[in-house]
């Protein structure tokens, strides 16, 4: 059997994660918000949950790292700062669909938190919890975002905590306040995801279903198009799988770490 990481085994960090003081990661006493049960703040490792002891969902979200794009595709200065992440890219993306409009906005420091907040606390019994756990891990991948977040039992950070990853410490601001979202919308956009996500892609990061020059081969004589739930065309290109839509705004050397690690 494979070796499992934490949040495959769906685990809380143990309390004092990190060992002896001088040794721990920078950032790992940071106040977190959890996105679950009541909405706790402090330590992660002090708020921390298993997907198991979720009795209530609050929140979904997405995180969107500047660190793992691809500054040719979203450009240079989106890669070094949330705040030109989210003008130049992630707000023209949340506009163009009716769920993800909706959504609040958080400059955690090198980052997005896009947090869906529920008009309705979803309660959790038997097997729900582990349920709304794969809808959330679907719906991390509505943009391109950390393929490794978790899922109901992500944390975001408040507003006006400190993020001491980085020296100096960088304040945790709001972009947007966003609004309420109901459990169908939720469910509407995870199905939308799972189901036909070559037509949410174009349309979110690309505002049409189809876009000429081709995104993928860049040939000025080809445009690309949905061809399918799942796949794309052009006529260099062929029938390509719709995930590549999201792939390219990752950096190369991104990709290639995450291909490391899965074949370790």
């Amino acid at each position: 059997m494979k070796n499992m990481d934490r949040n495959e085994r769906h685990e809380p960090a143990a309390e004092g994660v990190g060992g002896p003081a001088c040794n721990r990661p920078a950032g790992w006493d940071d106040i977190r918000e959890a996105t679950f049960n009541r909405g706790e703040q402090g330590p992660a490792y002090a708020i921390a949950k298993p997907v198991d002891q979720v009795a209530c969902i609050n929140c979904f979200m997405i995180d969107l790292d500047c660190g793992i794009l691809d500054p040719n595709v979203v450009g240079e200065a989106a890669t070094q700062s949330a705040d030109d992440l989210y003008e130049k890219c992630v707000c023209d993306w949340l506009g163009r669909d009716p769920v993800l409009a909706k959504a609040e906005v958080r400059n955690t420091g090198h980052g997005l938190h896009i947090l869906l907040r529920l008009d309705e606390p979803i309660i959790c019994a038997g097997d729900d919890a582990r349920r709304w756990d794969k809808i959330a891990r679907g719906l991390r991948n509505a943009l391109p975002g950390d393929p490794n977040l978790n899922g109901i039992i992500a944390m975001t950070r408040p507003v006006g905590a400190l993020n001491s990853k980085y020296e100096p410490a960088r304040m945790v601001t709001q972009l947007r306040a966003g609004q309420r979202v109901s459990r169908e919308e939720i469910l509407d956009l995870g199905n939308r995801v799972a189901t036909a996500p070559a037509r949410l892609w174009m349309q979110v990061l690309h505002g049409s279903e189809r876009v000429s020059p081709c995104l993928l081969c860049g040939e000025e004589k080809n445009s690309l198009g949905v061809a399918g739930n799942w796949q794309v065309q052009c006529y260099g290109c062929g029938r390509v799988n719709a995930a590549a839509l999201v792939y390219r705004h990752y950096s190369p050397e991104f990709l290639e770490k995450r291909k490391g690690s899965k074949n370790g």
